[in-house]
C-alpha cells in the first residue's frame, strides 16, 4: 500500500522525468561537445542546452504535478459550490486506490451527511411549524374559554409558562351572588390545559345545579377520579360571595391560602380545612366553611407561579413577600383598581425573579366586595 500512495507516485513520475531528461541533456552535451569543439560557440551551445533542460524539467515537472493534483483541484472547486449552497455538486470520479480516493470519499460522506441532515431538518421544522400552529390554536381556544368581561369590582388575568397551561379561573355572577373560582392543575402544557378545560366544564355544570359548595367539589372529584388515569391532579377554591351582605360560603381542595385586605385592618391569609386535591382519590368528604367580610373587603385569589416564582439563585417569591406586597399597595393605592392590583402583583412577580424564566403558570383574581 505504500508504494501505491498518492505521494509516492507523484515522486517516483518526477524522479522518472527528472533521470530521463538528465540523460537526454547528457547526451545532447556530448554531441554538441563534438560537433562544437572547434569553434568559438562551444560554450554558448552548452548553456543553451543546460537551460534548454532545466526548462524541460520544469514544464515537465509541472504538467504531471498538475494532472496528478486535478483530482484536488476539482475537489476544492465542488466543495466551494457546495459550501455556496449546492450539496448536491457532483464530485470528480478518482480511480486510484490511495489518498486522493480516501478524501474523495470522505467529502462524499459529508456531502450525503449534509443532503440528510437538511431532508431530517426540513421534515422536522414542517413538523414543528404544524404543531405550533396546533399549540397556536389550542391556546386561542384556551383564552377563549377564559373569562374577558369582568365587572366593575373584579378583574383576573392568566399567564401560562409555556403557550397553554393548566391554570384556570372562572366567575358567575346571579344577581347579587357571585360565584368564583381558582384552581391549579399538576403539570404544565398540552395536558394540564386538557385537564384544565374538563375541570372548568365540570365546575359550570355543578355549579349550576345550586348545590353546597362541599357537595359541588365532592361530586367533581368522584367524576374526575373515576377516570383520571393520568396521575394528574387539580387544586381548586371555589367561592359563593353575597356582595350585599358580605356572607361568603367557600371549599378550599388543597389549594393556596386565599389573601384578605379589610378596608380597615391589616391583610391576612384566609383559613381553611385540610381538603385534598382533586383527582386524588373518589369519595371524600370535603368540609366547606364560611366568613362573614366587611364592605370594602378585598380579596386576592391566585396560583402557586406567583409564590413559587424563582430568582436564578432558586430563593421563592413566597407568602411572606405576597403578604408585604398587599401592606404596601394598601398604604401606597388605596383607591385603586383590581385591574391596577392584578398586574401590579403580576409586576412585582416579574420584578422579583429579574428576567429568570417563568417556571410555572401564573394566575391573579381580585375582587372587592360592592360598597353600598
Amino acid at each position: 500500500m505504500r508504494g501505491k500512495s498518492f505521494s509516492n507516485r507523484l515522486s517516483w513520475r518526477i524522479i522518472g522525468i527528472v533521470s530521463a531528461i538528465t540523460v537526454l541533456a547528457q547526451f545532447a552535451v556530448y554531441f554538441a561537445y563534438k560537433s562544437w569543439q572547434d569553434t568559438p560557440f562551444l560554450h554558448v551551445v552548452m548553456v543553451v542546452v543546460g537551460l534548454a533542460s532545466l526548462a524541460a524539467i520544469f514544464f515537465a515537472c509541472r504538467a504531471v504535478i498538475n494532472y496528478m493534483t486535478r483530482p484536488v483541484t476539482e475537489l476544492s472547486k465542488a466543495v466551494l459550490e457546495m459550501a455556496k449552497g449546492d450539496l448536491k455538486a457532483q464530485l470528480p470520479e478518482i480511480k486510484s486506490e490511495d489518498e486522493m480516493r480516501r478524501l474523495h470519499d470522505s467529502f462524499q460522506t459529508m456531502q450525503n451527511s449534509l443532503i440528510d441532515y437538511i431532508e431530517e431538518l426540513k421534515t422536522s421544522t414542517a413538523i414543528n411549524e404544524r404543531n405550533k400552529s396546533d399549540l397556536d390554536l389550542a391556546r386561542k381556544i384556551q383564552k377563549g374559554m377564559l373569562v374577558k368581561e369582568f365587572p366593575p369590582f373584579m378583574y383576573a388575568m392568566l399567564h401560562p409558562a409555556r403557550i397553554v397551561g393548566g391554570d384556570l379561573y372562572d366567575f358567575t355572577l346571579k344577581g347579587d351572588q357571585l360565584y368564583f373560582a381558582i384552581g391549579d392543575v399538576s403539570g404544565k402544557g398540552i395536558a394540564a390545559s386538557l385537564v384544565m378545560a374538563i375541570t372548568r366544564v365540570m365546575l359550570r355544570f355543578v355549579v349550576g345545579m345550586g348545590l353546597p359548595l362541599d357537595e359541588t367539589l365532592r361530586r367533581i372529584n368522584d367524576e374526575f377520579s373515576a377516570t383520571n388515569e393520568t396521575g394528574m391532579f387539580v387544586t381548586l377554591f371555589v367561592a359563593r360571595l353575597d356582595l350585599k351582605t358580605g356572607h361568603m360560603d367557600y371549599c378550599n381542595a388543597g389549594h393556596n391560602p386565599i389573601l384578605v385586605i379589610p378596608p380597615d385592618a391589616e391583610p391576612y391569609y384566609l383559613h381553611s380545612k385540610a381538603n385534598i386535591a382533586m383527582g386524588l382519590f373518589g369519595d371524600f368528604a370535603y368540609e366547606a366553611e364560611q366568613i362573614d367580610l366587611k364592605q370594602g373587603t378585598r380579596i386576592i385569589a391566585y396560583t402557586d407561579g406567583v409564590t413559587e416564582a424563582e430568582k436564578a439563585d432558586l430563593s421563592q417569591y413566597g407568602e411572606e413577600r405576597l403578604l408585604e406586597w398587599a401592606k404596601n399597595i394598601v398604604e401606597t393605592s388605596p383607591e385603586m383598581s383590581q385591574k391596577y392590583i392584578v398586574e401590579n402583583l403580576y409586576d412585582s412577580v416579574k420584578d422579583f425573579a429579574e428576567g429568570n424564566t417563568q417556571n410555572d403558570d401564573i394566575s391573579i383574581v381580585s375582587l372587592q366586595l360592592k360598597v353600598k
